[in-house]
């Protein structure tokens, strides 16, 4: 679903098996590598919503995604079906998702995409400063059983400028082969080195680790940004770390926690999801998943503002979002629906025998005890917080880098 690059996108390997599908055009303009570094508009009035409307139809829709094996599954779940459907082509372009690229469209003339797929802190800034069009749930499909989409959505995930699409998320995987009589089942575990020893491979950014420490010391998900908001609730994070002050190997780039534990460099790490389902499913690696802990985010739909083609945008907004739609995307992919009526529908891979909803994020099972990261918190916080963790590192007289630069998996956060 970032990025120093940015992430959606990044798992080529994830999807497994790809030829590419050739009836939806994709463009390689502002490629993207797929997972970059992780990180009111209230005075418009309620006629500024899109609704549905009978305009004519335009013969194309300009949609920017992340690329790679993200973007084909988009394509195999709703591009092409839409498509097939509707007459209407899809151009798939690639973006970073940056609130820079987003909002250098459409200055002078009318935006060049007509549909976006950004993270929420693009979402939030670019909806704050009016670069975005509001969209009405009620123009979404129903579930099956006739409950409003505004109710089968997972609670809070709507935005008044913006659809969820997917959930992805950090989680706590380790390697198998350290621990062949007992294995760790919680987040607690992950700092428990008598029980379970071993490196353990945490981010250098603050983010992730910081939540996953006071998670781990017993903090409700739904307090844990409230909690670290004050001088105590960083005092707590930060002891919860030295219990494993001695066992770290910090990480910089999405893909080196799972190399550092298929190198037996390390038993835990911190990864994100796609990546472990990647290295578990494709490269068949002796890894497992503990969802207890994991810190969740999300990819949103949403139309710049000032689209010619904006009916026709919600449209395909209100397709993609059908609950058959999401659960088919989750069969190729590891990302999450956030419709309630999608995550019974995601049953096993279309190629492979694997119960996909072992693998996502927003599975009941594996949703227990999970975090919605706060891009909003994080935008606020994000300087403090890296102070934090450089001056108890310098404490180690180890490194006092801050970790400005560690990737994530989704767009810019």
């Amino acid at each position: 679903m970032k990025r120093l690059p940015v992430l959606g996108a990044a798992f080529a390997a994830a999807l497994l098996f790809w030829p590419s599908s050739g009836s939806v055009a994709q463009s390689d303009t502002q490629q993207n590598q797929s997972e970059n570094t992780a990180d009111d508009n209230k005075d418009k009035s309620a006629t500024d919503e899109i609704k549905p409307a009978a305009d004519e139809k335009p013969g194309k829709l300009t949609v920017a995604s992340w690329g790679g094996a993200y973007s084909e599954s988009q394509k195999r779940a709703y591009f092409t079906p839409f498509q097939d459907e509707t007459g209407i082509a899809i151009e798939l372009v690639s973006h970073n998702g940056s609130f820079e690229t987003l909002t250098a469209e459409g200055e002078a003339e009318p935006p060049k995409w007509d549909l976006v797929d950004i993270g929420p802190a693009t979402l939030e800034s670019a909806c704050r400063d009016g670069k975005l069009e509001k969209v009405d749930a009620s123009a979404l499909s129903d579930a099956s059983d006739g409950t409003s989409a505004k109710d089968d959505f997972l609670p809070g995930m709507l935005h008044e400028c913006g659809i969820p699409s997917v959930a992805w998320s950090s989680a706590i995987v380790f390697d198998k082969r350290a621990f062949k009589k007992a294995a760790p089942k919680t987040a607690k575990d992950f700092f428990d080195v008598k029980r379970f020893p071993g490196k353990r491979a945490l981010p250098r950014s603050p983010k992730y680790t910081l939540e996953l420490s006071l998670m781990a010391d017993g903090v409700a998900p739904e307090k844990v940004y409230e909690t670290l908001a004050t001088d105590d609730g960083v005092a707590r994070a930060l002891k919860r770390l030295d219990a494993i002050r001695e066992h770290i190997v910090w990480w910089d780039r999405a893909h080196e926690p799972l190399k550092l534990l298929a190198k037996q460099n390390a038993t835990m790490a911190i990864a994100f999801n796609g990546r472990i389902f990647s290295a578990i499913v494709a490269e068949n690696k002796p890894f497992a998943l503990i969802w207890d802990g994991q810190v969740f985010d999300l990819d949103l739909w949403a139309i710049p503002k000032g689209s010619p083609n904006k009916a026709s945008a919600l449209e395909l907004i209100a397709f993609a979002t059908k609950p058959d739609r999401l659960a088919r995307q989750a069969r190729w992919f590891p990302y999450g629906p956030v419709r309630k009526s999608a995550l019974k529908l995601v049953g096993k891979h279309p190629e492979v025998d694997v119960n996909m909803s072992d693998f996502i994020p927003t599975s009941q099972m594996n949703f227990k005890r999970a975090l919605r990261m706060d891009a909003v918190w994080w935008k606020s916080h994000e300087v403090e917080m890296k102070e934090h963790l450089k001056v108890w590192r310098t404490g180690d007289g180890g490194s006092a880098e801050s970790g400005a630069d560690t990737e994530s998996e989704n767009a810019p956060q």
